[in-house]
């Protein structure tokens, strides 16, 4: 008799703790008052909010549904497992919290709000999330709420374009920024008139602080890569193309509206390059802008992995971040993590002149974690950061250096990235090995061989002005020692211990008399200098160019023969200038060897003219 009793009151217990649990009065959602019937829910219960609901700590349940008297403010996490789910009336994520729906069709009639930095997650393929209500989404400067949906979205018999609104910081027009549509359906003419604070400038027409980067060389050449809307022609620009990215400001860094409508599915923006036009590696005509098209951060390493074969420049395979001062660059040595919704980033462009390529955002690479434009993600691996700073007229500029298992000392795509000059490079290095003239902001080299490198070190800084170098960031072993050399002055500093002073005399510029030295050894002023000669040729140039002639004799002897080892071109070059160049117009296209001598130094090298 009393096991049967006993077996009674389980099945009472479970039937009474599973099934739907509706609140009773306002409170927190761990309170056992706020719920009818004083039963706290749980992971099988199906939920009902009627009052004013606080979720502070961790909660599970299997569907939601918020009446129109309800509101939810969600300050930590709740995710919703298997069950549909519905807002009639106020659902709040705030300042720590995050709503997972792991399952089930959500619908929207209400007041739905992603405070800036908080998640609002909907993971499976099979969602759809309905919206006749207003859903937004808020930012701030350094913070970005995030809407990641990977199913569908659907505003049948709702408001249209003003249903969903996504509140996106923008930068005064002292700095500006680099910004895409995290919407689709937005015209530029209602984007510009429903936010008063984007900056303008002049009258007759009025120019609005919103427009596009052309690469093209004669835009670039001239100044005039950065093209502006006016009033004379904004009502006639079309919609905000999600994927492309635009240059925007405010008159004094304020947030903006975008209303629209959820990408969901895959984007394609087609870009081009035009380098071909111009004989500067690194200028910015190979470059093109392009965005982030979703509400959701994207992942910096699927983007690059999806593109560094076939749509991205092999020397410039990273994104580039405009942080109002300098392009901040992230690859998959120096992983930016993720990029922020509607966050505009440029890219180097695969090709010869006018080449088109097809850039493709997927749905895979959406992600809902990150806190600013380009989050930092911490990657445990065999490896080790250098990074060495540049201090000239109270601004800083760095250039990075990993020693990662994927190194090498040639050009590893991905790993490597290439600056952008017209972004305030001042400091670079060059690849150790089969370096064609690009100017690197992030090197990579193998983390086994960390103790033995000479890494050329790039410097541009005019005469006259005080140029410190010094290490910023260092995750090296203690007893790797990291040296500069002067090689014109023959001195070794150690960075780890002081840092290198210099006001040059006349302009620094380019490769040639700077290095960096990673060894296990002491170095010491009286050891041999590093006399590097460099010898390249771009294959749209038609010249050869020599660098590191500052550090040699007093003369260096070229020559340059073809294949049948015939001497085709024979000249002497002073060492009064570090960087020259030698012409290649009336020579054959083919394969030639270039020997330069300057005393004791030999370098012997293959070329290939076209």
């Amino acid at each position: 008799m009393k096991k049967i009793l006993l077996t009674t009151a389980l099945l009472i217990s479970s039937f009474v703790y599973s099934g739907t649990v509706t609140t009773t009065q306002n409170g927190d959602w761990d309170l056992s008052t706020t719920w009818a019937g004083g039963l706290v829910p749980s992971t099988t219960d199906d939920v009902v909010i009627a009052h004013s609901v606080d979720v502070d700590d961790e909660r599970t349940c299997k569907s939601l549904t918020i009446n129109g008297s309800g509101r939810l403010d969600i300050e930590a996490s709740l995710t919703v497992t298997t069950g549909n789910s519905s807002n009639a009336g106020e659902l709040i994520i705030k300042t720590g919290g995050t709503l997972t729906s792991n399952s089930g069709d959500f619908t929207n009639t209400g007041l739905l709000t992603v405070r800036a930095g908080q998640d609002l997650i909907f993971s499976s393929a099979s969602t759809t999330l309905t919206n006749t209500g207003v859903i937004e989404i808020k930012s701030g400067n350094n913070s970005f709420g995030s809407l990641l949906l990977s199913g569908t979205y659907s505003e049948t018999g709702g408001t249209g374009a003003t249903a969903l609104r996504y509140s996106r910081y923008i930068a005064s027009s002292t700095t500006w920024d680099l910004i895409g549509s995290p919407v689709s359906g937005l015209a530029i003419e209602d984007f510009i008139d429903d936010n008063d604070d984007i900056a303008t400038n002049g009258d007759s027409p009025v120019t609005y602080a919103v427009g596009i980067y052309n690469n093209t060389s004669e835009a670039y050449s001239t100044n005039e890569g950065w093209i502006n809307y006016n009033s004379n022609n904004y009502d006639s620009a079309g919609n905000l193309d999600p994927g492309k990215g635009y240059q925007m400001a405010t008159s004094g860094g304020s947030e903006v509206i975008f209303k629209g409508v959820l990408e969901t599915g895959n984007v394609t923006e087609v870009v081009t390059t035009n380098e071909e036009g111009t004989s500067n590696a690194n200028d910015g005509t190979k470059f093109a802008l392009i965005a982030n098209p979703y509400s959701s951060y994207i992942s910096v390493a699927d983007f690059i992995n999806d593109h560094s074969t076939t749509q991205l420049h092999a020397s410039h395979a990273a994104v580039y971040g405009w942080d109002g001062n300098q392009y901040d660059t992230y690859n998959l040595a120096d992983v930016g993590g993720n990029i922020a919704p509607g966050q505009g980033f440029m890219i180097g462009v695969k090709g010869a002149d006018a080449t088109s390529q097809t850039i493709t955002f997927t749905t895979a690479m959406q992600t809902a974690t990150g806190t600013g434009d380009f989050s930092e993600q911490d990657i445990m691996n065999d490896r080790a950061e250098l990074f060495i700073n540049l201090n000239k007229n109270s601004s800083d500029y760095q250039t990075k250096l990993f020693f990662l298992n994927e190194g090498t000392d040639g050009l590893d795509i991905g790993y490597d990235a290439g600056a952008m000059d017209f972004g305030n490079n001042l400091l670079f290095s060059r690849l150790i090995s089969d370096d064609e003239g690009i100017n690197m902001v992030i090197q990579t080299l193998n983390f086994d061989e960390i103790n033995d490198k000479v890494i050329p070190l790039g410097i541009n800084a005019e005469a006259g002005e005080e140029a410190i170098i010094s290490i910023s960031h260092n995750t090296t072993n203690p007893s790797t020692y990291v040296y500069l050399e002067d090689a014109v002055e023959g001195t070794f500093t150690n960075l780890k211990e002081t840092d290198f002073v210099i006001t040059p005399a006349t302009d620094l510029q380019g490769v040639g008399r700077f290095f960096i030295h990673t060894t296990a050894s002491t170095m010491s002023n009286e050891e041999a200098t590093t006399n590097l000669l460099n010898v390249f040729k771009l294959d749209r140039n038609n010249f050869i160019t020599v660098e590191g002639l500052a550090t040699e004799s007093n003369q260096t002897n070229l020559k340059l023969y073809n294949l049948l080892g015939k001497e085709v071109l024979s000249t002497t070059l002073l060492n009064n200038t570090n960087t020259q160049t030698i012409s290649t117009e009336g020579l054959s296209a083919g394969i030639y060897v270039i020997k330069l001598e300057s005393g004791n130094n030999l370098l012997t090298k293959k070329l290939i003219i076209k």
